[in-house]
């Protein structure tokens, strides 16, 4: 009988085709066509897709923005040369996505079921999984570090509410969140202060007074 290594999955790696062209807004729509060659996209090192669509804005022009630079959320090429979807669709879908995020961020993390069109092949000594869709691809990048998925903790945090902590300890997405933070902090502390002093006065001058 054979024994398997541990770490036989270890060259495993997933990726997006993506490419488009030729993106309009019509009609409270997003259209545009497929490029015949697209590129293997695997995701990017500042920042994963899957934070960068949670925290995208979600006018028109924005919608637009995003399915140039990364294609529309679900489709390919193969279901024909060109792509329409709603402006409507795609801010519903992303807020499904970022119900997901809170969901897993508080570790119910269940099964997913990639959509059509996926595909597995092995190449240059990888084991690729081709995501059939961008939203395949943006799961897998938030299933991939369930652990650092994070929500700021600032109520009312409008640049990355929804990030992925470099560290364990991270609550804030950003230096100036984290700044709110250490001053709401540092508020309350002379806030508590300042009652202390006021009780301790009322205490003093009560005391003058029975005598």
């Amino acid at each position: 009988m054979s024994i398997l290594p541990g770490n036989r999955f270890a060259r495993f790696r997933f990726y997006a085709p993506i490419g488009v062209e030729d993106v309009r807004l019509s009609d409270h729509s997003i259209i545009g066509r497929w490029k015949v060659q697209p590129t293997r996209f695997y995701g990017e090192t500042e920042k994963t897709l899957a934070e960068r669509f949670a925290n995208w804005g979600r006018e028109e022009i924005d919608i637009q923005n995003f399915t140039e630079r990364y294609g529309p959320l679900a489709g390919s090429r193969f279901d024909g040369p060109q792509f329409r979807f709603a402006v409507a669709a795609w801010r519903s879908n992303q807020q499904e996505f970022r119900k997901y995020w809170c969901e897993v961020e508080q570790g119910h993390v269940g099964k997913h079921e990639p959509l059509q069109g996926s595909t597995i092949e092995i190449r240059r000594g990888w084991l690729d999984f081709c995501c059939g869709a961008l939203w395949t691809f943006m799961t897998l990048e938030l299933l991939s570090e369930v652990e650092k998925v994070r929500i700021c903790e600032r109520p009312d945090c409008s640049k990355n509410k929804y990030f992925v902590a470099q560290h364990g300890k991270e609550r804030y997405c950003s230096p100036d969140c984290a700044n709110w933070s250490q001053a709401r902090l540092k508020m309350r502390w002379h806030e508590q202060q300042r009652q202390k002093r006021k009780q301790e006065r009322g205490k003093v001058n009560g005391t003058d007074k029975t005598r």
